[in-house]
C-alpha cells in the first residue's frame, strides 16, 4: 500500500476506531505528522520557535489529526511524543 492510501485508511478508520488504551505520551509539537503525504494547509510555525509547529485550526481539527498515532501501526514518524506500552 502506498502512503496516500495509508492515509486516505487513517482518515476513515479514525472516525469510528479509539485510540488504542496503550498509547502514552503527548505531542512533540514537531509538525512531521502533519507534513505526511502533503504540506497541512493549517500548520504553521512559531516565530520564535521555528522548530514548533502549530495547528490554526487545532480546536476543530479532525479526528484523524487528534487521533494520530491511533495505534503502533499507524505511527510512522520518529520520533513522536507518543509511545505504546
Amino acid at each position: 500500500m502506498n502512503h496516500l492510501s495509508e492515509k486516505v485508511k487513517r482518515a476513515a478508520t479514525s472516525l469510528i476506531l479509539p485510540v488504542d488504551e496503550k498509547r502514552t505520551g503527548e505531542c512533540k509539537f514537531c509538525g512531521h505528522c502533519c507534513m505526511f503525504v502533503y504540506i497541512c494547509p493549517f500548520l504553521k510555525f512559531d516565530n520564535n520557535n521555528p522548530k514548533r509547529a502549530l495547528c490554526m485550526i487545532h480546536s476543530i481539527r479532525p479526528p484523524m489529526c487528534r487521533k494520530y498515532p491511533r495505534t503502533r501501526k499507524e505511527q510512522i514518524h520518529k520520533p513522536c511524543g507518543y509511545d505504546f506500552i
